[in-house]
């Protein structure tokens, strides 16, 4: 058992009309995957993986297959994902979804996700037959992984089928949420910066070093 902790959406990109401005820009982008807005955008330094080769604009490019087929990078999805859960800023960074900056640090970010949506349902079993054990709203809950039990994408309840998590209740009961509608805050961020008089994106990355 745990203290329950929420954290309301939030989007602070509407205070800076400057950045705002470019934001807006980025988001036309995404929509229309236009690869060379997004090359002015990269800087050239960025950071996309901790790996050796995780930095550089070239090596960025060739990640996300950026030089072969732009338009059908998955590069557009993520980033859009990413986006739509508002920005947040601190240190001189604007930063998306609003949970990588604003995760209070009580929170174990390694094991910890957040509910991103309004009355989720936790199931009792992986599957949408289950009983709603609760409906979350913007709470962290921990991970849970069940040994032995390989969690499917529930591909025999049809269209409507989603990917299941294990996780532990704040009240220490166990049960079932879509993946989804679950948003770790190390799951891929992406940080944007002013650098002279143009914004650069610095960052877009997953994971921890």
């Amino acid at each position: 058992m745990y203290e329950p902790v929420t954290l309301k959406p939030s989007d602070a990109s509407r205070e800076d009309k400057d950045f705002f401005s470019f934001r807006q820009k980025l988001d036309e982008a995404i929509r229309n995957r236009d690869v060379k807005f997004l090359e002015t955008a990269v800087d050239r330094h960025i950071s996309f993986a901790f790996e050796q080769n995780g930095t550089g604009k070239k090596n960025f490019w060739k990640h996300w297959g950026l030089d072969k087929k732009p338009k059908e990078s998955p590069i557009w999805k993520q980033l859009k994902e990413t986006t739509e859960l508002g920005f947040s800023y601190r240190d001189n960074i604007w930063a998306a979804p609003f949970l990588f900056q604003l995760t209070p640090d009580s929170i174990d970010v390694y094991t910890y996700s957040l509910v991103i949506g309004t009355s989720v349902n936790v199931r009792s079993e992986p599957s949408k037959k289950g009983k709603v054990l609760a409906q979350l709203s913007w709470e962290f809950v921990k991970l849970s992984y069940e040994e032995g039990k390989a969690l499917g994408n529930g591909n025999a309840e049809g269209k409507d089928s989603c990917e299941w998590q294990q996780v532990c209740l704040s009240d220490g009961r166990m049960g079932y949420i879509c993946k989804q509608y679950l948003r770790s805050p190390l799951d891929q961020r992406l940080g944007i910066e002013k650098k002279g008089t143009d914004w650069k994106i610095i960052f877009f990355v997953e994971g921890g070093d």
